[in-house]
């Protein structure tokens, strides 16, 4: 069993400062100069800002060597990285230089292992930071240092197969995205015709949400806005509201319905496929039935996707205070309308992708798992 060292003594920490941004000749060196917003991975390889060497003479920051640990105190505690280059630091984040003796990646997994433990420590009523002393007396399991590498490496080679997998999985996100503009092109210069979207679904707002004459009688689960993701659907918290008998067809949401955002992220969407579940819809969407014999309702969502994230739906979003895109105007959203043939065919690869996209996720949670099973029983002595 490891013998538990504290932190303060297996390092020499450093802190750091911020130069006079009033100071021109202080910024925009070729020093780079880190801060909580730099920490993005494992390593400190860049950074957004420069100081000059004057920068550095006329504050508390420090030089850095490459190769050491870097630790946030304030705003990003928990988070750790090492440092590729070397790089000055602000006064957010300490500098820890491990002692001979100390494997670096082995402490640099230590810290990541008790990230939960200090950020429980951490106070502050809107930013949450911890002391010096809190730092300095993290206990450490100590081991021998070949001991230290040998666990270093069994959990660096875990941490690289979660990054490859999680990579695997972001590229299996944009895949449709991909099988979309390979199929039907680019939609400001497609090929094919368009229709307006009033005439191939029949488009809905919902039940206009009044907690005035809300009395608990005849009250039925509903969709918010916040419930709709893209392509798909966050059910975690589903509120409820009164429906009159007369409402409930009206406002009713059928499998294979489009739930569209109005407001919010407008335009946001996703095809509600529970025909088990009754479940009603909030003013806050649009509910389009697709007209079978015109369209498809997952490449109508497919369509939305990348017109919001082209900037096509920008010129039919009112946007005086809040954006919204309203019930007029998205009967007027030009769809284009490839032969139902093609659609079919792009939701037959979709439906293919999403099934090898299951399969990365189930294999990147069990890497998830393996890393944190293997950082547990390491800093535990069993490993």
């Amino acid at each position: 069993m490891s013998e538990f060292v504290a932190l303060g003594e297996l390092v020499e920490i450093k802190g750091g400062g911020t130069p006079d941004k009033k100071v021109s000749a202080y910024w925009g060196g070729d020093i780079p100069w880190a801060s909580v917003k730099d920490f993005k991975s494992s390593e400190l390889s860049r950074t957004v800002d420069h100081i000059t060497a004057e920068g550095v003479a006329a504050s508390a920051t420090q030089i850095i060597p490459a190769g050491n640990i870097i630790v946030p105190t304030r705003m990003a505690v928990g988070k750790a990285a090492i440092n590729t280059i070397d790089l000055a630091i602000n006064q957010d984040l300490k500098a820890l230089i491990p002692q001979p003796g100390v494997d670096t990646r082995y402490l640099y997994n230590a810290l990541l292992a008790n990230s939960d433990r200090l950020l429980e420590q951490a106070t502050g009523a809107t930013v949450k930071g911890i002391k010096l002393d809190v730092l300095r007396g993290l206990s450490i399991p100590l081991p021998p240092l070949e001991e230290q590498k040998r666990i270093a490496g069994i959990l660096d080679q875990a941490a690289k197969l979660c990054r490859l997998r999680s990579r695997a999985l972001d590229t299996m996100n944009t895949l449709g995205q991909a099988i979309f503009h390979e199929m039907f092109g680019d939609l400001r210069n497609s090929r094919f015709p368009t229709r307006p979207f009033g005439e191939i679904a029949d488009v809905r707002l919902g039940k206009m949400l009044d907690k005035g004459k809300f009395r608990g009688i005849r009250t039925r689960p509903y969709l918010r806005n916040v419930n709709v993701r893209w392509f798909g659907f966050d059910l975690s918290e589903v509120f409820e509201m009164e429906f009159a008998e007369n409402e409930l067809s009206r406002f009713k949401v059928e499998k294979g319905d489009l739930l569209i955002c109005e407001g919010g992220e407008p335009g946001r969407c996703a095809v509600w496929e529970h025909d088990e579940t009754e479940i009603y819809y909030q003013k806050a969407l649009h509910r389009a039935r697709v007209d079978p014999t015109k369209a498809t309702a997952n490449f109508i969502a497919f369509w939305f996707y990348i017109a919001a994230h082209t900037g096509q739906l920008s010129d039919f979003i009112s946007s005086a205070t809040i954006a919204h895109l309203t019930g007029a105007k998205i009967k007027t959203l030009p769809i284009i309308t490839p032969p139902l043939e093609q659609q079919n065919t792009f939701e037959q690869r979709l439906a293919d992708a999403s099934v090898v996209s299951a399969h990365v996720k189930a294999a990147l949670d069990q890497a998830d798992t393996l890393f944190a099973s293997l950082q547990h029983r390491a800093f535990r002595g069993d490993l």
